[in-house]
């Protein structure tokens, strides 16, 4: 009787495991969706502030959007998704490297939320911030403590990290910690 029950409860928990597994697919096909419209929208973005732009996609999905006078680079690795809005549908930041010639320029941030089931570019915004990730509405970043024209700015331990929440279309800096 025990060897019964015991398979009963092995099947039960194997039945339950190959059951989150498919979820797990479903969510990794949406979430690549999601990246894929995130990635069109950055590249529409870094399209429309050029002329005569053309794109290149390197093997690591990196994709280069630029023309003789500037460039943006688009890396898929910078782009971070999570509640942004209050509501509680996925949105996204993606941050895109441009450069002016051979020289990197301040970084631009495109904030994407979710609506009526579409994914929509609300606001563009140049920092030299670093987005580490987004959670419950908190968005988690490095900022550099000293200006882009002090000697100190790249220097690596001369960063802090700083907790913004998105609030009538600005970042705002906040005191909330999360973990």
């Amino acid at each position: 009787m025990r060897a019964y029950l015991f398979f009963v409860i092995l099947a039960l928990f194997l039945s339950a495991c190959s059951q989150n597994s498919g979820n797990g697919r479903n969510n990794d096909r949406y979430e690549k969706k999601i990246r894929k419209e995130v990635l069109t929208i950055a590249e529409n973005y870094a399209t429309n502030n050029l002329t005569d732009a053309k794109k290149t996609v390197m093997e690591n999905g990196i994709t280069t959007i630029g023309n003789d006078q500037k460039m943006y680079v688009i890396d898929p690795a910078k782009i971070f998704f999570g509640y942004i809005d209050s509501d509680t549908k996925n949105d996204a930041i993606v941050s895109l490297c441009p450069y002016q010639g051979q020289y990197e320029i301040t970084t631009e941030h495109l904030i994407i939320i979710q609506t009526d089931g579409r994914l929509i570019l609300i606001r563009s915004l140049e920092s030299d911030m670093r987005i580490l990730g987004i959670k419950d509405g908190i968005i988690t970043a490095e900022v550099p403590e000293y200006s882009r024209n002090s000697p100190l700015f790249n220097c690596p331990s001369c960063w802090e990290v700083v907790k913004f929440q998105f609030i009538k279309g600005e970042l705002i800096k906040t005191d909330l910690t999360t973990e």
